[in-house]
C-alpha cells in the first residue's frame, strides 16, 4: 500500500514507507549557501543564490522535471529537495537498511521513484511500486534506475551491469561480462525501447533500441565518469567527477572541467529539450549550463557522507589485564604485544584517560561537520582491544581516515608532539602501500592543524618537524584505510603534564586533531 502525504511546510521533508503511512519529518534549516557562477567555453547560466535547504547526508542524485523545468536532488538518506519542481514525499525520516543511490521522474513527471543501494524501491506521487530487489541477496550493489517512458515501469542496474526490470522489458545486460570498470549508472532512450549503462571508466553499452554513439572507455580520463543523461536526439552526455562533460550525439553546451569543486559531482540532468543541462555535486551545488535554468541548491555539512575512526591510545582497564594485553599479535611484518598500558605523567595522570578525553571531544566537532565518527573504543575502562583489532575496525568501515590518538612517555627534558606516519609494509597478512601517500599527506595536516590549536611545538627528541616514519607500528601496518598516530604531548615532561591536564589544553588538542581531518578530507574530496 502506498500513501502520500500534505506537504505542509517549504522547510520539513516528509518520508513515507513503502508499507505504512506514518510520517516522519526531518526540518531542514534554511543557510545562505551561494551557488558560484560558472563559466565554460559554451556558457553557463548559474545564478548566484542562496539556498533553501540544508542537509546532513551527501546528495546522490538529481532529476529534472519536464512539466515545470524545474528539478529534484536526493540524498543518500533519501531526503528530497525540490527546487520549481512538485514536491511529493521523501524517505528522509526513515530508518534505511541502505543509503538512497538514485531517482527516476514517471512518464508524466507526476511522481518519482528513489532507490536504495540493497534494490528497495520508494514510490511517491503517481509512481507506481512495481517491485523491488529489496529482499534478495544481491552479488553487487544497485547504483542507479531508470524509467520506461513506454510502460511506466522501471529498471535498476548494479554495479556488475546486472539489470533488473519491474513493469518494463528486459532489453540486455552487462552482467555475465568481465568489466573493466564498475557500472555507475544508465539511462533509458526516449520511447522507452532501449537503454545505456555506463561505467566509471566511461564504457557505454548499449541495450534495445538505444543507439552506440561512442565512449571514453579507451581515453585515459583524469576523473570517473559518475554519470550520463541523454538527449532528445537520441544521443547522450557523460559526466565525470570533475564535471567535465563528453559529448555524443548531443551538443555540449559547457562543463565544469576546469574549476576546483569542494565536492565531486555526482549526477547530470538534461532539460526536456536537450538544450542544456544540470550538473549536481556531493555538497549540494547545482551549475546549469545551456538552457537549463538554475533555480537553488542545497547547503550539505562539508564532511557529510564520510566516516572517521579515532582510535583513544590503550585502556583503562589493561593494567589489570595483563595476560591479554602481553599475548602476541601478528601486526604485519612484525610481532608485538596486543596492547600495552600506556604512560602517565609523575601525579598518575593516564595516558589512557587523556587519550579517551580527546578522543570524545574530537568526535563532537567532526560529527557537528557531518561526519560519521566511529571510536575503536567505547568507555575508559574496558580491556583493549588489541593494536590489530584497532586497525581492522578502520578497515571494515572502509573509513575516509582513521587517526590514533597517544600521549608519550620520552625523556623529561623532551617536549613537544609527533606524528608516527606509515612506510610501505608488505607481508603474509598485510600490504599498506596504498595507504601510504595519502597517510604522509594527512600527517602534513595533521601536524600543521595540531600545532596552530595548542601552540605546542613538534618534539625536540624524536622525528623530523614532528613527523617520525615508522615500520614497526602494528596499527599503521596492517591499516588499509589513511591512517597517523599522533603523540599529543610528552607525559613524562613537567610543562607538558601540565597542558595535558588542562581541560582547556584538551580541548585545543581535540580542535586540532579535528582540523587536521577535516583539512585531509576537504582536500581529498576536492576536485
Amino acid at each position: 500500500m502506498m500513501g502520500t502525504v500534505p506537504r505542509l511546510s517549504r522547510r520539513t521533508v516528509y518520508g513515507v514507507g513503502l508499507l505504512a503511512v506514518t510520517v516522519a519529518s526531518v526540518v531542514l534549516f534554511p543557510t545562505p549557501h551561494p551557488t558560484v557562477p560558472v563559466h565554460g567555453p559554451r556558457g553557463v547560466h548559474a545564478a548566484t543564490t542562496t539556498s533553501m535547504f540544508t542537509s546532513n547526508s551527501p546528495i546522490v542524485d538529481g532529476v529534472a522535471d519536464a512539466a515545470t523545468g524545474g528539478y529534484w536532488l536526493v540524498a543518500a538518506d533519501g531526503a528530497v529537495f525540490d527546487f520549481g519542481a512538485p514536491f511529493l514525499g521523501s524517505a528522509g525520516g526513515l530508518a534505511l537498511s541502505s543509503p538512497v543511490v538514485g531517482m527516476a521522474a514517471t512518464p508524466d513527471d507526476g511522481g518519482y521513484w528513489l532507490v536504495a543501494a540493497d534494490g528497495g524501491v520508494f514510490a511517491y506521487g503517481d509512481a507506481r511500486f512495481a517491485g523491488s530487489m529489496g529482499a534478495v541477496h544481491l552479488t553487487r550493489p544497485v547504483v542507479g534506475m531508470a524509467t520506461d517512458r513506454a510502460t511506466g515501469g522501471y529498471w535498476l542496474v548494479a554495479s556488475d551491469g546486472g539489470v533488473f526490470t519491474f513493469g518494463a522489458p528486459f532489453e540486455g545486460s552487462a552482467g555475465a561480462l568481465k568489466l573493466t570498470s564498475p557500472v555507475v549508472g544508465m539511462a533509458p532512450t526516449a520511447d522507452g525501447g532501449g537503454y545505456w549503462l555506463v561505467a566509471s571508466d566511461g564504457g557505454v553499452f548499449a541495450y534495445g533500441d538505444a543507439r552506440f554513439a561512442g565512449s571514453m572507455g579507451a581515453v585515459h580520463l583524469t576523473r570517473p565518469v559518475v554519470g550520463m543523461a541523454t538527449s532528445p536526439s537520441g544521443g547522450y552526455w557523460l559526466v565525470g567527477a570533475d564535471g567535465g562533460i563528453f559529448s555524443f550525439g548531443a551538443p555540449f553546451e559547457g562543463s565544469t572541467g576546469a574549476l576546483v569543486l569542494d565536492r565531486a559531482v555526482v549526477a547530470m540532468a538534461a532539460t526536456a529539450d536537450g538544450g542544456g543541462y544540470w550538473l549536481v555535486g556531493a555538497d549540494g551545488g547545482v551549475y546549469a549550463l545551456g538552457d537549463a535554468r538554475y533555480q537553488g541548491s542545497v547547503a550539505v555539512a562539508p564532511l557529510a557522507g564520510l566516516t572517521v575512526v579515532i582510535d583513544p591510545g590503550h585502556d583503562g582497564g589493561n593494567g589489570a589485564a595483563a595476560s591479554v594485553i602481553n599475548r602476541t599479535i601478528n601486526g604485519g611484518g612484525l610481532t608485538e604485544p596486543c596492547d600495552t598500558t600506556g604512560t602517565e605523567t609523575d601525579n598518575g595522570y593516564t595516558e589512557h584517560a587523556f587519550t579517551f578525553d580527546v578522543a570524545l571531544r574530537a568526535q563532537a566537532l567532526l560529527q557537528a561537520d557531518g561526519a560519521r565518527v566511529v571510536l575503536t573504543r567505547a568507555t575508559d575502562t574496558g580491556v583493549g582491544p588489541c593494536v590489530n583489532v584497532r586497525a581492522a575496525i578502520a578497515n571494515a568501515l572502509d573509513a575516509d581516515v582513521a587517526v590514533s590518538i597517544h600521549a608519550d612517555g620520552g625523556p623529561p627534558g623532551g617536549t613537544g608532539f609527533a606524528v608516527d606516519t606509515p612506510v610501505p609494509v608488505v607481508s603474509p597478512i598485510s600490504d599498506n602501500r596504498a595507504i601510504v601517500a595519502p597517510s604522509d599527506a594527512l600527517s602534513v595536516d595533521l601536524r600543521n592543524a595540531f600545532q596552530a590549536a595548542t601552540g605546542e611545538p613538534p618534539s625536540n627528541y624524536t622525528g623530523q618537524n614532528g613527523i617520525v616514519y615508522r615500520r614497526d607500528l602494528g596499527g599503521l601496518d596492517l591499516s588499509t584505510v589513511p591512517k597517523v598516530l599522533i603523540e599529543c604531548a610528552n607525559m613524562r615532561n613537567a610543562h607538558d603534564a601540565a597542558a595535558v591536564q588542562s581541560a582547556s589544553w584538551r580541548q585545543s588538542a581535540a580542535q586540532g586533531v579535528a582540523s587536521g581531518i577535516e583539512l585531509f578530507l576537504e582536500v581529498a574530496q576536492r576536485t
